[in-house]
């Protein structure tokens, strides 16, 4: 549905047009519209003309139209963002300096997807679902992702403390953490005490497919006789990446299948040529597998051929086209929603785990009621009237408002990884 939008962004709606009347082309001259009207008359009367450049009119025109189709996944990358996007999903990544952590960008909030293992992210006791607020003590509320991590990043050894608001917290919890120098691979394996394989994947780039077929080598040639491939907190990436990750384990049959506006279906399929059709797996997903971790899950469960553990995925399933623009810039737009093999909608949906275990999260309403919290105590601590005659919901308040404990360590026991290892060995008849 169409929203009514206010202020500067109902404003935006001119820009387009008003950056060609002042960049001087005449193009949106052709037809006298409100929309111009109103441009000609800031332009005359306005006390701040000096903010009615072309250019960011032109960009203020792009984020209004982006903001009314309401829809979260189509966003205009600036030239520097579109770089460094472009990058993130060619696989070959450089160390860098930082905590080790993967955030995304949620209904206008920063969330934490998770932490690397043995990070210094992790050691903090950062954790997925986490709400940054604030770096080294500065509010972050309308910054952008990229804007956010420049901020996180920095020198080995130094120290940021990060503000974050957690689910049954009411006040934000500050977190030290020391950087150090991070290695970033998007695939991660070990043999587990079962003897089992296990394969982390972080995200789906360029090289996942290929790095996976290596770990899936090197692990049978330790012994292990079934893999446990976890997703959880995998946001996504490249649907090519995705499509090499279930070629892997399927040896023929549909990927995943799409129709775009004009109803031109794409379905995409196996290549034939994986190396693990008869390896015994078992897939972990959480509320923050999204999007490509949701496309290989639904698959190799439509396919029966994993079992999956764990809770409902994220529900991702719009398809993204990035289209580069003249400036360097680039448009990420929704040209399509996903349907699984069976034909299930992962959009709004997600995939629903064959075994359930863990509790569900709920990312938007997480960071949206943690948002309200926050509101609330900071309104009710710089009240200075005494709320009269209002008893319980004065104590209501107190209640809610001094709830802050102290962030510990992520020490507790993986019982999801505990699961999928039982469920392998059921499978395998140990």
């Amino acid at each position: 549905m169409a929203r009514q939008l206010t202020g500067m962004r109902a404003a935006a709606y001119t820009a387009v047009a008003a950056a060609a009347i002042l960049a001087g082309t005449g193009c949106a001259q052709e037809e006298h519209s409100e929309f111009v009207e109103v441009v000609e008359v800031l332009q005359e009367d306005f006390i701040n003309r000096d903010k009615l450049s072309a250019t960011e009119m032109e960009r203020a025109g792009i984020e209004g139209l982006l903001e009314y189709l309401d829809d979260p996944y189509t966003s205009y990358l600036d030239p520097e963002r579109y770089a460094a996007f472009n990058l993130s999903l060619e696989g070959d990544h450089p160390d860098f300096e930082g905590i080790g952590a993967s955030v995304t960008e949620v209904d206008g909030q920063i969330i934490v997807l998770g932490p690397l293992p043995g990070s210094p992210a992790f050691e903090a006791g950062l954790m997925p679902g986490d709400v940054l607020v604030s770096v080294d003590g500065m509010p972050i509320e309308g910054f952008t992702l990229d804007e956010t991590v420049a901020l996180i990043r920095g020198p080995k050894g130094t120290e940021v403390v990060l503000g974050v608001s957690r689910a049954g917290i009411s006040r934000p919890v500050e977190i030290p953490i020391v950087r150090d120098t991070i290695s970033v691979s998007s695939v991660h394996s070990h043999v587990l005490p079962s003897g089992f394989g296990y394969i982390r994947l972080s995200s789906f780039d360029a090289e996942s497919g290929a790095d996976l077929r290596v770990a899936i080598a090197d692990l049978r040639s330790l012994g292990a006789e079934g893999l446990v491939l976890d997703l959880r907190n995998n946001g996504g990436g490249l649907v090519t990446a995705a499509v090499s990750v279930v070629s892997e384990f399927v040896e023929e049959g549909e990927v995943i299948r799409w129709a775009d506006a004009n109803g031109d279906e794409t379905v995409e399929h196996v290549t034939g040529e994986g190396t693990a059709y008869g390896l015994p797996l078992v897939v972990l997903v959480n509320g923050f597998s999204a999007s490509a971790s949701e496309v290989v899950s639904g698959a190799l469960q439509d396919h029966e051929r994993a079992r999956i553990v764990g809770t409902r995925t994220f529900g991702k399933g719009a398809v993204n086209l990035l289209r580069d623009l003249e400036s360097g810039a680039g448009l990420n737009l929704t040209i399509a929603r996903w349907l699984t093999p069976d034909g299930r909608m992962i959009e709004g949906e997600g995939i629903e785990p064959d075994v359930r275990v863990g509790r569900e999260v709920n990312v938007r309403a997480q960071g949206r009621i943690g948002e309200l919290t926050r509101t609330l105590c900071a309104a009710y601590a710089d009240e200075t009237i005494p709320l009269d005659g209002s008893g319980e919901l004065t104590d209501a308040l107190e209640t809610l408002c001094s709830i802050q404990p102290e962030p510990d360590p992520v020490s507790y026991p993986d019982d999801q990884l505990e699961t999928a290892v039982a469920e392998l060995e059921r499978i395998t008849g140990r």
